[in-house]
């Protein structure tokens, strides 16, 4: 056999005649021919498999593993409806399931079904519950990405058989309320890439607690870390060293974990060579900034904002070429700031908020030609704004609020054709605007320049903006009649000025989108626009409260739509993504913020501004009686109409108002008896109607029950209760004399006349005594008589005292 091998290779390789004997069969054809038959086997087999594979779906044992699952759970509000046990029924066709197209093998339980970013406000109420990590997801032989964040552990601990789950590659637990210690378990996920076990948005979520972090040295391919949020106290010591064996690391998040310690630096290697991102906010260092993090030269976003770093900044911060996010705010770190921060040319967002970095604006940002965003609010700036900050023509968020800048505003501003914020507000800036600083800020949407109490706006009432606003708050100024140009506002803060004369009429015709309007306290007179709850159907705050407004409230008022429904309004087509629900829910990208007087105080509102919906009427002099169309706006939270003119009866229909929070009608002329819808408002935790001339039984439905202060009907002499003191009388015993007097009840009556009836039979029991009594009779006047005597000689002796001198 060998020589004959040996002969087929000799023939294979030298020109032998073909008709050689030797040569008539020759084996590598032969060889090759039965490859490619096994070949054909091979094919048809795969192509078999996979055909069963598609006709049958997915594996019976992970379908019958996965209705296990959804057995052992429960889902309020049937999120895992398409799980279901129908015969031949394909399970990785379900919700959240994804197979490998081979095998069929379940690859990714993706079980995070009700995601709060851009999802429900409640979204916690409708989450899968109960034992999440349950034994059936074993049978997931091949499972390599388990995603159960916003749902609900109910407080229970991570399983220890989670570190059975070998093939892991993805596990994302987030915000799913669990709580206890995390396992150690998890170091047996040898193959994991990305952890993520944040505790931020679930309301009122249970502690979770780091007791040790050595089970991270098993995680050698990790990429992704997250733990923000997690009690790591305990591991406050060496929590860096441990995060250090992880060489594959790229994204770390330990924000919020009350770690108390930081090393300044290292008497070891750093292995964290690919980190690109580090954010470590929300823990309290108190140590200045660590020398090792200017190695880090990979990274590219940084966050060390309110984590007590003081002292200043090195000049070695400078080797940190690759960062684009650098956020640094609520330290105490002091200047001046090294000239080096001008070699971070791909910074894109530098905020140093709320630190003390001394009289200047640091010249280095100036050269950052990069930049989109700067945040130096509340700096204890002491300067002009330099003419230097046109260079940043890539500026799109501009915000240094809270200073002490002074001097005029530069010209150059103007240069920043990209500015979308800017905000200059609470500083001493002085001098004129003009068209010049604005023209061409096309891009401008948020602009807030208020109490800079000597800069004032020299703009040709017919200009025409080039942009398109969507908040102003202007400050001191007269209200330029320009603005109606600008239809895109959903914000307008004008509160706290000096504005005079008419509320413009063309605000509502001009500002149909807008969601907030704030004129608070200043000196508006006249009548509201009638027509204003017709043209302003999105308007969710109104405060016109400390003018001198007079007339009533519009009967349009009833129509504002946004005030109506009790769901979160839709945003208009354009712009304001800073509304729409994130991970940091905020109304703006600055510190725009409103207050407004609601549950008997003044609250400020920033973060939740797209929340509230409230009318704010107080401290005018409107008159009339309150419209029933207010009973319309079922979704209206806070009502202050106090300190007006107001009479005639609370309407009725005010027990549709089912959102209503806050309702104060206090110092009114409103009379009649309180209406039993006001009882029927289960949202209602904070009510005044004192000094009005309401009358008979406060109701006594549940709501009204749980507010027992009797400070609420002060002022009210004809109202009646248990609250104060007084029997809670049916409703059928109340008496109404007229609609423009006083409502007296059948009890006050009864009072009223009992007392004058005992008043004239007291007093003329005294005159049938003395009539017939005539010893009574002759000492009674006899003491009157001696009285009379004492009373007129102390009275003549005083007088001739003061008449002698």
């Amino acid at each position: 056999m060998a020589t004959a091998w040996r002969r087929s290779t000799l023939c294979f390789r030298e020109p032998w005649p073909l008709h050689h004997p030797q040569c008539y069969y020759q084996l590598p054809d032969l060889v090759l021919l039965c490859w490619l038959i096994i070949l054909a086997f091979f094919l048809a087999e795969v192509a078999g498999v996979e055909a069963r594979v598609s006709s049958e779906g997915c594996l019976p044992r992970e379908r019958d593993a996965l209705l296990h699952y959804k057995a052992a759970i429960r889902d309020p509000f049937d999120c895992l409806s398409s799980w279901q046990e129908a015969q031949g029924d394909d399970c990785c066709a379900w919700t959240g399931v994804v197979c490998y197209n081979r095998t069929g093998s379940v690859r990714v339980a993706e079980l995070n079904l009700q995601n709060p970013i851009g999802g429900q406000l409640n979204w916690w109420e409708y989450s899968l519950r109960g034992e999440l990590l349950h034994p059936s997801l074993l049978s997931l032989t091949h499972l390599q990405s388990l995603n159960l964040s916003f749902n609900d552990f109910e407080g229970t601990q991570i399983p220890p058989l989670v570190g059975s789950l070998h093939k892991l590659r993805y596990l994302d637990l987030s915000d799913s309320n669990f709580g206890g210690i995390i396992p150690p378990h998890l170091g047996n996920l040898t193959d994991l890439r990305y952890l993520l076990l944040y505790a931020y948005h679930y309301p009122n979520s249970a502690t979770v607690v780091v007791h040790s972090l050595d089970w991270l040295s098993g995680l050698s391919s990790l990429i992704y870390l997250g733990m923000s949020a997690l009690d790591l106290s305990a591991v406050s010591h060496n929590w860096f060293s441990a995060v250090n064996m992880l060489p594959s690391l790229q994204h770390l998040h330990l924000d919020d974990c009350k770690i108390s310690n930081i090393p300044l630096s290292l008497n070891f290697p750093l292995n964290l060579t690919l980190l690109t991102t580090l954010h470590l906010s929300f823990n309290n260092f108190n140590s200045s900034f660590p020398n090792w993090l200017s190695n880090l030269t990979s990274l590219s976003s940084l966050k060390l904002d309110d984590c007590e770093i003081r002292g200043t900044l090195p000049i070695e911060i400078g080797n940190l070429i690759s960062i684009t996010y650098l956020d640094l705010s609520l330290n105490l770190l002091s200047g001046p700031l090294p000239d080096t921060l001008s070699k971070l040319k791909h910074l894109t967002y530098l905020d140093l908020s709320y630190n003390l970095l001394g009289n200047s604006l640091p010249m280095g940002i100036m050269n950052l030609s990069s930049l989109s965003t700067l945040r130096l609010i509340n700096c204890s700036l002491i300067c002009p704004i330099p003419s230097e900050l046109g260079n940043l023509t890539t500026l799109n968020q501009l915000f240094l609020e809270s200073n002490l800048l002074s001097g005029l505003i530069p010209p150059e501003i103007g240069k920043l054709v990209n500015l979308r914020d800017l905000d200059l507000s609470v500083n001493s800036l002085k001098g004129d605007i003009t068209e010049f600083h604005l023209s061409n800020l096309t891009k401008l949407v948020f602009l807030i320049l208020s109490d800079n109490h000597f800069l004032t706006i020299a703009i040709d009432h017919n200009w025409t903006p080039p942009f398109q606003l969507e908040l102003i708050s202007l400050g001191s100024w007269h209200l330029p009649s320009s603005l109606q140009n600008c239809d895109k506002l959903l914000v307008v803060d004008l509160g706290d000025n000096n504005f005079f004369g008419n509320i413009p009429l063309w605000i509502g015709k001009s500002w149909q989108w807008l969601r907030i309007l704030q004129l608070r306290s200043n000196m508006f007179i006249g009548n509201i626009d009638p027509q204003l709850g017709h043209l302003l159907h999105y308007l969710q705050i109104i405060d016109f409260a400390n003018n001198k407004l007079s007339g009533s409230i519009p009967h349009s008022f009833g129509n504002f739509s946004t005030m109506i429904s009790t769901l979160v309004e839709p945003l208009p087509p354009f712009g304001f993504e800073q509304m729409a629900i994130s991970d940091t829910i905020q109304i703006s990208s600055g510190s725009e913020s409103i207050t407004l007087d609601t549950k008997g105080s003044q609250l400020t509102f920033s973060s939740i501004l797209y929340l509230v919906k409230s009318i704010d009427l107080s401290n005018n002099e409107l008159t009339d009686e309150i419209p029933e169309e207010l009973g319309y706006l079922a979704g209206l939270q806070t009502l202050n109409l106090s300190r007006n003119y107001f009479k005639g009866k609370i309407p009725d229909s005010i027990g549709g108002m089912s959102s209503l929070e806050t309702l104060d009608l206090s110092f009114n002329n409103l009379s009649g008896v309180i209406p039993e819808g006001l009882s029927q408002l289960n949202a209602l935790s904070h009510l005044n109607l004192s000094y009005n001339n309401l009358s008979g039984n406060i109701p006594c439905g549940s709501q009204l029950q749980t507010l027992d202060d009797a400070s609420i009907y002060i002022g009210n002499p004809y109202l009646y209760g248990d609250l104060l003191n007084k029997s809670c009388f049916p409703r059928n015993n109340t008496i109404i004399v007229s609609s423009k007097e006083h409502v007296m009840s059948s009890p006050v009556l009864i009072i009223y006349l009992g007392s004058a009836l005992g008043y004239f039979v007291g007093l003329w029991s005294v005159f049938v005594l003395l009539l017939f009594k005539k010893k009574w009779r002759n000492s009674y006047f006899m003491k009157i008589d001696e009285i009379y005597d004492k009373v007129y000689v102390a009275i003549k002796i005083r007088f001739n005292r003061i008449v002698n001198g």
